[in-house]
């Protein structure tokens, strides 16, 4: 069995088993919220890492999925579902929306374009009452029944986050692999030499992109069920900002990195939090000193003690094999 196969199997079955034998403060405070930011995340992995395309709406993506399910089921009292399809139906037209505007910038326009567009939802959101709520924004939202068994119970909220977020990564590396996934990275390292194939630059990243809110709105929808409510300051600039800290530091490139990523940043908050008020400067310095010593994440650091142990554990065997063929 390959190593790799091997600890992501590990990986699972230790995530599988976990609220049989882990905290509960851990399971529900941070293995829940990490699942879900990470999947958050994982929509700006898919945009950067293989579509070179650095984008600060995803968290705005996010925010208007649960907005649309709050507006559905609170204020218009309809069933969970019809908030479920309502709430990712507008994050993705949503994206599709920002995509077209912003897919001919590149760089730091592209990046400086998303931001616009995110501050100009949160001012919405600040100031209509009708459809966000205003500054209290949309409140008594409760996740549904599965089962018989209510989301709002730690353990099978857990499971849930867990399952939306394995889909997720999965479906992230599958797509990496098809003829769309490869031209989207073709996109990435030399967009015209894949214009000059006949490929329609514009088109994939408007794709790409619609397909990445598609993938925030599944983390909205499990934010907004965790909150229980919905404000403007679940977009704000600094939100928008936390998920690209959380990106950069599990590594852009790597769709797993996105929730490495989230479950760093949430431990050094809430530890952070609890001994110190400047808690930000705290992730700040975990993000300057990864950036510095490891610019591909931690899962570069990762994949780099990997390659060193399969290496020495080649010397190693190399002896005996020679001996075995003598």
């Amino acid at each position: 069995m390959r190593p790799r196969v091997l600890g992501g199997g590990l990986v699972l079955l230790a995530l599988l088993s976990f609220p049989t034998w882990g905290s509960p403060y851990f399971v529900g405070r941070v293995f829940t919220p990490a699942f879900i930011f990470g999947m958050i995340a994982l929509s700006l992995c898919l945009l950067a890492g293989y579509g070179g395309m650095v984008s600060l709406a995803q968290m705005t993506l996010a925010g208007l999925a649960g907005y649309g399910y709050g507006y559905l089921t609170v204020t218009l009292g309809q069933p969970w579902w019809v908030g479920v399809f309502g709430g990712l139906l507008v994050a993705t037209l949503v994206a599709f929306l920002f995509g077209v505007i912003a897919v001919r910038s590149t760089g730091i326009y592209f990046l400086m374009i998303t931001l616009a567009l995110g501050m100009v939802v949160y001012a919405l959101a600040n100031q209509n009452r009708s459809l966000f709520g205003g500054h209290t924004g949309i409140l008594g939202i409760r996740p549904p029944e599965l089962f018989g068994q209510g989301l709002t119970e730690r353990v099978p909220f857990y499971y849930v986050s867990l399952l939306v977020g394995l889909l997720a990564y999965a479906f992230v590396r599958y797509l990496s692999r098809t003829p769309f996934g490869l031209s989207l990275q073709a996109l990435r390292d030399d967009p015209r030499r894949l214009a000059a194939l006949g490929f329609h630059n514009a088109l994939h990243r408007v794709a790409a992109f619609t397909v990445a809110g598609f993938l925030a709105g599944l983390g909205g929808l499990l934010l907004v069920w965790y909150n229980g409510a919905i404000s403007p300051t679940t977009i704000d600039l600094t939100r928008l900002i936390n998920i690209m800290v959380i990106a950069v530091i599990g590594g852009l490139a790597y769709a797993e990195g996105a929730f490495l990523g989230a479950l760093v940043f949430i431990l050094v908050t809430n530890f952070a939090s609890s001994f110190t008020q400047r808690f930000n400067t705290v992730i700040g310095l975990v993000f300057l000193l990864i950036v510095l010593f490891s610019p591909e994440g931690l899962s570069g650091i990762g994949l780099q003690i990997v390659r060193a142990l399969q290496r020495r554990l080649q010397v190693r065997l190399a002896p005996v094999e020679r001996a075995g063929m003598e």
